[in-house]
């Protein structure tokens, strides 16, 4: 018999609901083979396991449509995770492009990135990691400070604040109110690069569409804050189904 990894899966899923062999009908086991061919299975499974500890306090009809409701809970939270770390990078790497730019532009011209030897540490360091870096712009040349920093990693931007931390620290170690709000403060570099780092790893499991269990929402939040970012307007986005243009009609014909 050849091997499905559907009906591997789905047996792993049985067995979770074994004390529930009425809701474990054909039509269930044909839908979860479909769900586990096309959704993410560590949240699918994890959407299982939670509706095995709801079942005993609630009677439910169908098991599918209530893992489904838990599954879609998890996928929110991911889309929401995904989101403020999206504006939290775009944040971070656009108040570093302009420190950087302002702080190694000589002249009227945006062209510090075009050093080939410099005096100063800070501004070889950044070049060194432009050049590892360079090769996302597909052999073009930079020709702006936002070129140059769309090509480093998160990492990248750890390393420049580390290599300037006398320049960005009263970003992050100066006392700052918001709103009458006193934010809490990172006063060492390493306080701040770890809290960075925490952010950073989080952000790369949820990129990889990978459930995390790193707590990063609290200093992600003071983040930005500092960085004169206002989340509460970015987060009002709207309905995301207003920009996607389905072109087949999904509902049953009759």
């Amino acid at each position: 018999m050849d091997f499905s990894l559907q009906s591997f899966e789905y047996e792993k899923i049985k067995i979770l609901f074994s004390k529930f062999p009425n809701l474990l009908n054909e039509d269930f086991e044909a839908r979860m083979k479909k769900a586990i061919g096309v959704l993410h299975f560590d949240y699918l499974w994890g959407a299982c396991k939670e509706a095995e500890k709801i079942l005993p306090k609630c009677k439910q009809n169908n098991l599918f449509d209530l893992i489904m409701k838990l599954y879609t809970k998890k996928r929110k939270t991911h889309q929401a995770n995904f989101l403020l770390l999206h504006c939290f990078e775009n944040a971070l790497r656009s108040t570093l492009c302009v420190k950087i730019a302002n702080l190694y532009n000589t002249s009227n011209d945006d062209s510090w990135f075009k050093a080939i030897n410099s005096n100063s540490n800070g501004l070889n360091n950044i070049l060194k990691l432009f050049n590892k870096r360079k090769k996302h712009l597909g052999g073009k040349e930079a020709q702006n400070s936002w070129e140059v920093f769309d090509c480093f990693y998160l990492v990248d931007l750890e390393d420049i604040i580390s290599f300037h931390w006398g320049e960005f620290a009263p970003i992050f170690k100066n006392e700052k109110r918001y709103k009458g709000q006193d934010l809490p403060s990172y006063g060492t570099k390493d306080h701040l690069l770890t809290k960075l780092s925490q952010i950073r790893k989080a952000r790369n499991e949820i990129f990889h569409n990978k459930p995390t269990k790193i707590k990063f929402r609290k200093d992600l939040e003071i983040l930005l804050l500092r960085l004169e970012y206002n989340l509460e307007d970015a987060i009002e986005i709207g309905d995301i189904k207003e920009s996607i243009d389905l072109r087949y009609n999904y509902k049953d014909v009759g």
